[in-house]
């Protein structure tokens, strides 16, 4: 996993964009004359330039919208549980405590909100590093019972990633008679996570968390939405990975279910 998310994080901003300004650095070096000296000044104006506005709300939002527009077609049926993807933890290494991250308890509690009360639930996550301690699943189910006092019926521990999750949890729910779900992620995610729950062999209504629409700054309008900022640059990286992972779910066959 640790490969996996290196390579991803080679090719989104801000790391390209960041080493193309230091090869334009070192290009800048060579003798006048040669033609990778005089590559320099437009290398580095075109990652400038690509830095820049991959951290710009316009650029953020235009990305949003692609992942808008990948949502698959949703059935007309009525969900016989309700799943609930788990989206990351926070871990204290020296301390040892390990909790939910905001967006895994953001889709706990909008499933406790939006959910039909009476549809049981399944939660699914794994450990995505052998250093963790409880599964994600583990996790959300405890948040679940205690906060929320709302029963988990199926806990799918053994997935590390958006394609496991649906493979592992659709094994769980076949061999209960569940052929329709309400799945419940991020919009962001959705997409992607939705494409892979149907081709698992499950019929699925989504349950996304917020929109893109909210996430838009206030003031963020005019001259605003072409200034940089963190924010936008982080959503920028989120949506980039989105797109990026459908495509590759497209090419890459479901996998087989995960033990551990």
């Amino acid at each position: 996993m640790e490969l996996q998310t290196a390579l991803t994080t080679l090719i989104m901003p801000p790391f390209a964009p960041l080493v193309g300004l230091i090869l334009a650095f070192i290009f800048w070096f060579f003798p006048a004359s040669t033609p990778v000296a005089k590559l320099s000044l437009p290398l580095a104006v075109l990652c400038f330039l690509t830095l820049w506005i991959c951290a710009t709300p316009a650029f953020s939002g235009w990305l949003g919208q692609r992942l808008v527009h990948q949502l698959p077609a949703t059935p007309e049926v009525e969900p016989g549980a309700v799943v609930i993807l788990g989206g990351g933890r926070y871990r204290d290494e020296g301390a040892g405590t390990e909790r939910l991250s905001a967006i895994s308890l953001e889709r706990v509690a909008w499933a406790v909100a939006q959910a039909p009360a009476d549809l049981p639930v399944l939660v699914t996550g794994g450990r995505v590093y052998a250093e963790e301690k409880a599964s994600e699943a583990d996790l959300m189910a405890d948040a679940l019972e205690k906060l929320f006092q709302r029963s988990v019926t199926w806990r799918e521990n053994c997935s590390r990633n958006t394609a496991e999750n649906a493979a592992n949890s659709a094994a769980l729910l076949h061999d209960s008679g569940v052929e329709s779900v309400l799945l419940v992620t991020h919009w962001w995610h959705m997409p992607r996570a939705a494409e892979s729950f149907a081709r698992a062999g499950l019929q699925v209504r989504p349950l996304p968390v917020g929109s893109p629409g909210e996430l838009l700054p206030r003031g963020g309008s005019g001259l605003l939405r072409w200034l940089p900022s963190a924010a936008a640059l982080l959503r920028s990286q989120v949506y980039w990975r989105e797109l990026l992972g459908d495509q590759w779910y497209r090419w890459r066959a479901l996998p087989a279910k995960r033990n551990c």
